[in-house]
């Protein structure tokens, strides 16, 4: 059987509606108030459409997802690479640790290797960076990056995977990673083993709720249902994650919905929005409205209750991940294949699982940190990392502690079990039949 969780395309890519897209790319710059605009188009927008348009026409597959005897990635091969010294990351914007214009954890890491890192912030959307590297790799050559950051709910994720565009990692370079990687990120479903895959940071799709208002919120998704807040409930526009709280809300694992599940879940949020419990289905908007009370309660992301915590204005606002589940959202480090610097790209990799230098990531980030020990870093800092968080506290501004203490950052063993997969898309029809069902919820057809 074809594995689900890494989608291989039959007959061309997916077409992907904007709307997937634009939340993927909110969610991130959301934490420092760094919004970029959403698109506006209207209707969805195809993938090969949008290839061609990126001047990609008529790609197809040149590699294999199978590392082969001696090949890129096997262990023959890795042991002949060397370092050169140099390493090309390429990350989602405002991601990473920063103090007076630089990135504290770069700096260490060139001090402590001699390799120089080259970051540029070029990914803000999935789907149009996939396009734009997608030409090199079909044609067998660098893309100019040595490390890139894809998310795992993202179809391009799956087919960098299946057409052989990943370079497998060395495991035996994963010594932090191994001895120290959350339960939530090593060996994901979306991919077993590590074999493509280090997560980067990681947030939930939960529910958020006005405590001042909702004093007894229970612990299920039924909230978002419930009549007593009709006219207060805000809903996603974002086809994805509104069809996945759908399936939640009738029982079903979105990573194991079937099309019959999903009709299921579609006609209970119809019945939702006929009922005149939901005000609207919102894009990044929800958290203002959330805070200005026009909504009591609503769908949201994780790290924007943990930036409205931080105002005395909207401390009221509080994170729920409900007992059916919150669905979880990684961004992954990978290395592409014909990467020029692969095992400096792996020493880096690696670098970012030592419990230190994420306390000094988490810090400035506050996302799903990768690495739980790091919150003892934070609670008793000590040797570089202190002296680092000593120096970025004046321009944060929060006790350490406050990060520490995040259900948000360091999530307790029932906020774990309870993270879900997304569901992913075998092929274009599947994508199609699902956002023929939920993206006529939220345009009001």
């Amino acid at each position: 059987m074809q594995d689900q969780h890494n989608p291989r395309p039959e007959s061309g890519d997916p077409v992907i509606d904007p709307s997937i897209w634009r939340g993927m790319t909110q969610r991130r710059m959301s934490r420092r108030q760094m919004l970029r605009a959403a698109g506006t188009g209207a209707g969805a927008l195809g993938v090969s459409a949008f290839l061609a348009a990126c001047g990609v026409k008529g790609a197809t597959a040149t590699g294999s997802s199978t590392t082969k005897p001696g090949g890129v990635g096997s262990a023959q091969w890795w042991a002949k690479q060397k370092l050169n010294h140099t390493v090309n990351f390429a990350n989602w914007p405002y991601y990473i640790d920063v103090l007076k214009g630089k990135h504290p954890t770069l700096e260490h890491f060139t001090q402590l290797t001699g390799i120089q890192v080259n970051y540029t912030e070029p990914i803000s959307d999935n789907l149009p960076f996939y396009a734009k590297i997608r030409p090199s790799l079909q044609a067998q050559q660098n893309t100019g990056y040595d490390i890139i950051v894809m998310t795992n709910n993202s179809p391009p994720l799956g087919y960098l995977i299946n057409y052989g565009w990943l370079t497998p990692l060395d495991q035996h370079a994963m010594v932090n990673f191994h001895k120290y990687a959350s339960p939530l990120v090593a060996n994901p479903s979306w991919d077993r083993g590590n074999k493509y895959s280090m997560a980067w940071q990681s947030g939930w799709t939960a529910v958020g709720y006005n405590s001042s208002i909702i004093k007894n919120p229970g612990n299920s998704v039924d909230i978002l249902f419930d009549r007593r807040y009709s006219g207060k409930v805000g809903m996603m526009a974002d086809p994805q994650e509104l069809g996945s709280l759908g399936l939640l809300a009738i029982g079903v694992e979105p990573a194991t919905s079937t099309e019959s599940d999903w009709a299921k879940a579609a006609k209970k949020l119809q019945q939702q929005k006929s009922d005149g419990i939901v005000r609207a289905y919102y894009d990044q908007d929800y958290i203002n409205h959330l805070k200005n009370g026009d909504t009591v309660v609503s769908q949201d992301w994780s790290g924007d209750i943990f930036q409205a915590d931080l105002n005395s204005k909207t401390s009221d606002l509080k994170l729920l991940i409900p007992r059916e589940g919150g669905m979880f959202w990684t961004d992954n480090m990978c290395i592409p294949m014909y990467a020029q610097n692969p095992k400096d790209a792996m020493t880096l990799m690696d670098y970012y699982y030592d419990p230190q230098v994420q306390a000094v990531v988490e810090y400035y980030d506050d996302y799903v940190c990768p690495v739980p020990d790091a919150q003892k870093v934070l609670l008793n800092p000590t040797g570089w990392a202190a002296e680092t968080l000593h120096a970025m506290k004046p321009s944060i501004g929060l006790p350490y502690a406050k990060t520490a203490n995040a259900a948000t950052v360091f999530p307790d063993t029932p906020a774990v079990q309870a993270s879900r997969p997304y569901y992913q898309y075998k092929s274009q029809e599947e994508l199609t039949a699902w956002n023929n069902l939920f993206l006529p919820i939220t345009q009001g057809s």
